[in-house]
């Protein structure tokens, strides 16, 4: 009775050796998917960064003012307005 006992009690740590070692090695594995995830993460976060900038120099003012002086309009004119009669008769 207390070798068998004795037998079961070390099957059962060997099995629950065997089993914390696939636990650490599958944490260590899921935990570098994670590190290089971030690093795709950060990447493409200044990747959005800098398109942000872009979109934001494309639709402002001054890079109006440089395409308009680039294709030759160089001309400025007063806006005109709908609400005044003479542009309403027309």
């Amino acid at each position: 009775m207390k070798n068998i006992f004795l037998k079961t009690t070390g099957l059962i740590m060997i099995v629950l050796i065997i089993a914390n070692l696939f636990v650490v090695i599958s944490g260590i594995f899921i935990s570098d998917q994670i590190n290089t995830f971030e690093k795709k993460t950060d990447s493409l976060h200044k990747i959005n960064l800098s398109l942000e900038k872009k979109v934001a120099s494309l639709g402002s003012l001054k890079f109006a003012t440089e395409q308009a002086k680039e294709y030759g309009f160089t001309n400025s004119t007063a806006p005109q307005y709908i609400d005044q009669l003479k542009f309403a008769y027309r």
